[in-house]
């Protein structure tokens, strides 16, 4: 297995990963391939994407946190104050887990981030069936630190989850570095 910069030939697999894992809303290999930032894959020796990591520069925060504005004040006179990345995907199949293949891609991607931007910010699916989040402790490994816990944040999204069997209403730990 090996950690490798976005490549357009590997779009459809990273779209079928993320429609399969993430309550997020549909991808195509052209909305990846039209994506924008940083990104890295995790690619096995037969060349099956099975990790994916990605995020841009915050250029209008009102359009990335479009939900809770009292709630999100001071994450967004956080964001005002920092050039910040926000990191948009993150996920590894759930069969090649605990392998050390996210914190390998949570490596390579605050390592490229931190080259552009100043901080780092992760809203993280806490799962409503287990009441976790699968990454949190990725991220916590790497230096990030909690900002805020949302309740519910999914919800107004209206996307599909897999752990809520239906409209998501998963809570999100929002991190930064």
């Amino acid at each position: 297995m090996q950690i490798i910069s976005y490549n357009s030939n590997y779009a459809e697999q990273i779209a079928t990963l993320l429609n399969n894992y993430l309550p997020f809303e549909p991808e195509s290999a052209q909305t990846v391939d039209q994506a924008d930032g940083v990104r890295f894959i995790c690619v096995t020796n037969t060349n099956e994407v099975i990790g994916y990591i990605a995020g841009y520069l915050i250029q209008n925060f009102d359009a990335d946190f479009p939900y809770y504005k009292e709630e999100l004040s001071n994450l967004a006179e956080y964001v005002s104050e920092h050039l910040c990345m926000y990191s948009s995907h993150f996920v590894v199949h759930p069969n090649y887990r605990n392998k050390g293949i996210g914190s390998k891609l949570v490596t390579a991607y605050v390592e490229a981030a931190q080259q552009i931007a100043q901080s780092i910010i992760v809203v993280g699916w806490v799962q409503s069936d287990i009441n976790k989040w699968a990454a949190k402790a990725q991220f916590l490994k790497h230096g990030f630190t909690s900002f805020k816990y949302m309740p519910r944040y999914f919800e107004p999204y209206e996307v599909h989850c897999p752990s809520c069997g239906g409209l998501c209403y998963c809570d999100a730990e929002i991190f930064v570095k």
